[in-house]
């Protein structure tokens, strides 16, 4: 779990939190830096038992959604900004939904293919290039599915935590479901 006072998070100037993995020795795929996560789900990262780029993403997720620019610092920033902006997807479906159809939501989620850096439609086309290799590009795919599932128990942890009367999840997180996050969504 986190600290209570979550991450330590780099700030310039009351701008847009970048991430502490900046500058961290990992892979790289499609620009994105490839860290150990805190999770039982299978895929190609890592296994930490300590904070990782998926707590700092929670942690600082409502305060980045308020930035419409985002200048790039490192691998560490461009993981931030795609798993920021999936957070922002998964608030869009949940936003009046309750704990039992959270799940089948995820279920859609998970069964679904989605773009990588390079297919038409990305929205982060500017922010993260290209893979190099079909190799790469399924890499970062697979990395980023089990991100995207470990996020999934993440959110659902936290925005359930404090439910309507109605059984909805927390209107402080789904208040940002109405922004756009860099003006960008991830599926239409």
């Amino acid at each position: 779990m986190a600290p209570k006072d979550g991450p330590k998070m780099k700030t310039e100037n009351n701008g847009p939190y970048h991430s502490q993995y900046n500058g961290t020795k990992a892979k790289e795929l499609c620009g994105c830096g490839i860290y150990p996560l805190r999770t039982k789900m299978q895929g190609p990262a890592e296994i930490t038992d300590g904070d990782d780029i998926l707590d700092e993403v929670l942690y600082n997720f409502k305060a980045n959604m308020l930035f419409q620019q985002y200048s790039v610092k490192g691998a560490g920033d461009r993981t931030l900004l795609y798993l920021t902006l999936y957070v922002h997807h998964v608030l869009r479906l949940l936003k009046e939904k309750t704990v039992d159809d959270s799940k089948k939501v995820f279920l859609e989620i998970k069964n679904k293919n989605f773009e990588h850096p390079g297919d038409r439609g990305f929205p982060l086309i500017g922010f993260l290039p290209a893979p190099t290799t079909a190799d790469e590009g399924e890499e970062w795919r697979a990395y980023m599915r089990q991100c995207r599932e470990e996020l999934n128990n993440r959110i659902v942890e936290r925005i359930y935590q404090h439910p309507t009367v109605e059984g909805f999840p927390d209107k402080f997180w789904t208040m940002f479901c109405k922004r756009k996050f860099l003006g960008k969504v991830l599926e239409k």
